[in-house]
């Protein structure tokens, strides 16, 4: 767990000043923004095997970057 001190986020011997952070975060909301576009894309096109078979596959990247993402919107200063 990320966690702020004196400006810096620390993580397992990792230092993080806040413009990282919030550049890292910017990163997390472009994932989810991609993923969501692109589950809406394959849930939308099940005759189409490819994206039939990619479908859970997406759906699980959309929820990992869902949980990534409120995580930094949850620690934003």
């Amino acid at each position: 767990m990320l966690c702020a001190k004196e400006g810096i986020m620390e993580e397992a011997g990792y230092n993080i000043t806040n413009k990282e952070f919030k550049k890292i975060s910017k990163w997390a909301e472009n994932v989810y923004n991609i993923a969501v576009i692109v589950d809406y894309f394959v849930s939308n096109q099940p005759e189409i095997e490819e994206c039939y078979n990619l479908a859970p596959v997406i759906k699980s990247l959309r929820d990992n970057a869902d949980l990534l993402n409120a995580f930094f919107i949850d620690n934003e200063k």
